[in-house]
């Protein structure tokens, strides 16, 4: 079986753009022939969570060993990475460039990212996210990537294309985003108050100013998976019942307006 490897890194400052290609077999490292032809693949299987979760801890384990910030995911990475492994797969390619020239950052953009993309991973071959992610760790390229102090943000998507070449394509996509709430965040967090927090089961929020305005509210997880969604009123308190919830880190949100963390016990 196959195994591919490419990473990307842009200076921003520089304009220089550097990227090297491994090509790795179980017998060792052999030249590859890319097969740029489009053919028709059986189903593909989207982004998993507990893969997106599993990869961040395993990224946000070696960067503590390295005296490196842990990292968070970024539901618009998430998006970019996840649609780039999967145009690989459904059209059997396996570049950064994409089948209609865009670059891994004007695909962050284009998802909705609103920081700055700092570069990229893919790799491809291989069904773990373990033995993905040893695959990067492996190649000093990667590695440098995962582990560069001014990525504060993360995106990782994984296609499994049937009948492409390689099935499983994997991509990585690091970012900067603001550190601290915007000026619109800010308001929205000063005025909103959830209790209590951490939370079990029952969490209330409460408006402090309250106005008849609707918004749409959101309670998301840390890979960017709606858990609940609701046209809401600011005019009134709510209560939710996030038993149905398993325990993690949770964010609150108003019309994407970032506003409170949520732990749930």
């Amino acid at each position: 079986m196959k195994y591919l490897l490419r990473f990307i890194l842009v200076h921003t400052s520089q304009l220089k753009t550097q990227i090297i290609m491994k090509s790795l077999t179980g017998y060792g490292i052999v030249l590859t022939i890319f097969l740029f032809s489009i053919s028709q693949n059986g189903y593909t299987q989207n982004n998993n969570d507990a893969e997106m979760e599993e990869m961040l801890r395993l990224v946000n384990e070696i960067r503590t060993q390295n005296g490196a910030q842990p990292l968070r995911l970024n539901i618009y990475l998430n998006d970019a990475a996840y649609k780039h492994s999967k145009d690989m797969g459904e059209n059997n390619y396996f570049d950064h460039t994409g089948l209609n020239g865009s670059s891994f950052s004007e695909r962050a953009i284009a998802s909705g990212y609103q920081g700055s993309p700092r570069s990229e991973n893919i790799a491809a071959g291989n069904a773990k996210t373990q033995a993905t992610f040893q695959q990067w760790v492996n190649s000093s390229g990667h590695l440098n990537n995962m582990l560069n102090s001014g990525h504060n943000e993360m995106g990782i998507g994984h296609a499994t294309v049937n009948g492409s070449t390689y099935t499983h394509y994997w991509t990585q996509i690091f970012g900067k985003g603001d550190e601290n709430l915007s000026v619109t965040d800010h308001i929205i967090e000063q005025n909103t108050t959830i209790y209590p927090n951490p939370v079990k089961d029952i969490l209330h929020i409460s408006f402090q100013n309250k106005n008849p305005e609707t918004t749409d509210l959101k309670i998301t997880s840390m890979t960017g998976q709606v858990v609940y969604q609701k046209d809401t009123s600011l005019n009134t308190d709510l209560t939710l019942n996030l038993n149905y919830l398993p325990k993690g880190i949770y964010f609150l949100t108003f019309q994407n307006f970032k506003a409170k963390k949520i732990i749930k016990q």
